[in-house]
């Protein structure tokens, strides 16, 4: 219910008038800072991960940054929170069957994330989280922007401070963690994830 209030405020305004998509953004994402309450910062990320796909440049512009740093810095603390910033920026990193245009803003927002090792550390360290749920969408945003950047993906992954480890057992637990992934997150924004083989042949056989 609170969800709910939060996500009607923000469109409304406070004088109650009709905010512009980038209003709503704009205020959403002013929500993201670390000094704002994790339960209001976790119902702006749901709300920005439902305007993403219909505003992806609006969303990167103005919210990307912020839903790394809850990726790199609250994923391992708030599973919830760190689940919906993963699945927001899957949104904003795709690039499969989309238009020219959607397509470079993917490609765009994937550059931004690969700019630092950071982000792309905290992914790999995440696959080893004892959450499945969370296991399951770091795999597919590192799916998504080894699909879109791999030459990048593998040279921070060959320098990741865990190493290998959680890509291995990622591989061998394949069945396990795709299988609950796709029945809970199905339905989502998320795309379904049918096999990590593409990960598994991309990280065996490095470029």
């Amino acid at each position: 219910m609170e969800f709910f209030q939060q996500t009607y405020t923000a469109l409304r305004g406070p004088t109650g008038v009709q905010q512009t998509p980038e209003d709503t953004v704009t205020r959403l994402s002013d929500r993201l800072s670390p000094s704002t309450l994790l339960a209001d910062r976790r119902a702006a990320v749901l709300s920005l991960k439902g305007l993403a796909r219909a505003h992806k440049q609006l969303v990167g512009v103005h919210a990307l940054q912020c839903l790394l740093v809850i990726v790199e810095n609250d994923a391992d603390v708030d599973p919830d929170i760190g689940r919906a910033a993963i699945e927001t920026v899957v949104i904003l990193c795709d690039t499969v069957d989309a238009s020219y245009t959607q397509r470079d803003f993917g490609l765009e927002h994937t550059d931004r994330l690969l700019e630092g090792e950071k982000t792309a550390h905290k992914l790999f360290a995440l696959l080893g989280d004892q959450d499945h749920l969370l296991r399951y969408s770091a795999c597919v945003l590192l799916i998504t922007i080894l699909q879109n950047r791999p030459q990048k993906v593998q040279a921070y992954f060959l320098k990741a401070p865990v190493g290998p480890s959680p890509v291995i057992a990622l591989l061998e637990g394949e069945r396990e963690v795709v299988g609950q992934g796709e029945q809970l997150l199905a339905p989502s924004h998320v795309p379904r994830l049918p096999t990590t083989r593409p990960f598994a042949i991309r990280f065996t056989r490095v470029d």
